[in-house]
This record gives C-alpha cells, sequence and structure tokens, in this order.
C-alpha cells in the first residue's frame, strides 16, 4: 500500500498508474468469461416471448398482449472508411399494448472489408443511443455482424456503448450459438442480455441442437435469452425469454404454427 500511495503523489506517474489499469480492465473485458451484472429491471419489464420483425412491411397488430416486438429501427453497413447508415423505411404495424424494443443492425461488407476507425466507432454508438429512444421499455439491442478478426473492434463499441448508455435502459446483444458454447470470447460484462441465436448455426447445426436439446447454453450470461427460427426445428429453451426470427413476413397463423412446434 505504500508503494501504491508513492506513486499516487508521484505526479505524472498517476497517469501511467491509470493507463495500466484502463488497459488490464479492457483485457479482462474481452476475455469472454466475464457474467452478466445483476439483472436490468428494464428486462424485467419484457415479455417471456418476443417476435424479431426485420426490414420489411410488417403489420404485427395481431400480437397477443403478452408478445413483445424488437424491431430493426436503422441499419449500419461498414465499408472501408465508411458507416453508412440506413434508418428503418418500411411500414410497421403494432398494437398500442406492445412492448418495443429497437434494435439496430451492423453489417461489414465482404467486397470492402472495413477500416474499423474510431470515426466508424463513434456512427454506431451515436446511432444506437439515438433508436434506443424509439422503444417504451428502456430497452435497446445491437445486432452485429461480425468476423472473427474483427471481434476486438466489437468489443470495443460495446465497451464505449456501455459507458455512454443512460444507467436507466439495457442494452440486449445477439450472439452467435457458438459463442455461447465452444467459442466463449464475447465480452458480456457490456451488456445486460445476451441473446444466443439457436438457428443458422452451419454444418454442426443438428449436433449443436442436440447439445442444446440436452442441457442448454453452457455459459451463465448466455442462458437468460435465446433466439429461434420458424423454418428450422425448434431447440428447446431452458431461457426465461425466446426472440422469434421469420424469414417471412409475420403472420398470425404463422406465430401459432411456431407456438405449436416449440419442445415442452
Amino acid at each position: 500500500m505504500a508503494t501504491f500511495a508513492a506513486i499516487l503523489y508521484a505526479g505524472n506517474m498517476i497517469r501511467v498508474v491509470f493507463l495500466f489499469l484502463a488497459a488490464l480492465g479492457a483485457s479482462v473485458a474481452l476475455s469472454g468469461d466475464d457474467t452478466l451484472p445483476d439483472g436490468h429491471p428494464a428486462l424485467a419489464r419484457l415479455p417471456a416471448r418476443m417476435v424479431w420483425a426485420w426490414e420489411r412491411p410488417e403489420d404485427l397488430r395481431w400480437l397477443p398482449p403478452d408478445v413483445g416486438v424488437a424491431y430493426v429501427a436503422s441499419s449500419i453497413m461498414l465499408q472501408g472508411e465508411d458507416a453508412l447508415v440506413r434508418p428503418r423505411t418500411a411500414a410497421l404495424y403494432l398494437p398500442e399494448h406492445a412492448a418495443v424494443v429497437p434494435v439496430l443492425h451492423v453489417d461489414v461488407s465482404w467486397r470492402k472489408p472495413p477500416k474499423l476507425t474510431d470515426k466508424q466507432q463513434e456512427r454506431i454508438v451515436r446511432e444506437l443511443l439515438r433508436v434506443a429512444q424509439r422503444g417504451n421499455r428502456r430497452v435497446v439491442q445491437l445486432d452485429f455482424e461480425v468476423r472473427r478478426s474483427q471481434r476486438p473492434f466489437l468489443g470495443k463499441v460495446m465497451a464505449d456503448i456501455r459507458r455512454r448508455l443512460p444507467p436507466n435502459v439495457a442494452l440486449s446483444m445477439t450472439a452467435l450459438a457458438s459463442w455461447c458454447l465452444d467459442d466463449p470470447w464475447l465480452p458480456a460484462a457490456h451488456a445486460d442480455e445476451v441473446v444466443p441465436m439457436a438457428f443458422r448455426m452451419g454444418g454442426d447445426g443438428q449436433a449443436l441442437r442436440n447439445r442444446l436439446d440436452g442441457s442448454g447454453f453452457t455459459r451463465p450470461y448466455c442462458r437468460g435469452a435465446m433466439g429461434h427460427a420458424t423454418d428450422e426445428p425448434l431447440v428447446r429453451s431452458y431461457a426465461p425469454r425466446n426472440y422469434y426470427f421469420s424469414p417471412k413476413p409475420w403472420t398470425a397463423e404463422r406465430w401459432l404454427a411456431v407456438q405449436s412446434r416449440s419442445p415442452s
């Protein structure tokens, strides 16, 4: 303690200490071993079932009162040094009672890989803060398509969002199923909810489904929610909240069909 106190009083050395601690914190955050913080009160006000409304016209006025909507409010394409923002233009009709969560979808160009600059990071964070105001439950969701080499950038974006998002607003984060099983790199401590997508799981999809049907996701921070798709076999869910994606526009019939297929 005496040595540490001496450093604190060493004037310019204070900056060194702070930089060291910041770097250490960033390293820990990116380790993927973090657990989520205690349950955010805003998440407690979300329904147990949510539908994803993608960037297309959707009329969801038929939704039951106990089903919420996470809708794509804006999209960003990262390419080169650009971050091209495309706010939602597709019509979306919702029942007055629905719990609404805005989603920011971020994609990366394959033809013109992004530079992942500070300006691109700032654009993503500012757009997420903007769309966060579009919901009615103080929850915002980030859906970020990322390659393995771009993971550190996503970690920086999540950390920046955590610093700047009002504390009364919860951050939900989608994740590939593998990130919650054998590839646990996600800096989960920066999110209040992680939603592993138990669909589009590639060539090992059936083997992963068998594992998930048995015990669910192994990482504690991935056990609060799960994502499903209407056009794939549904995985048994041990999560208290489930999100449902449809590659086609939602209808009441499609919703009833997917619910009838849910494993008990």
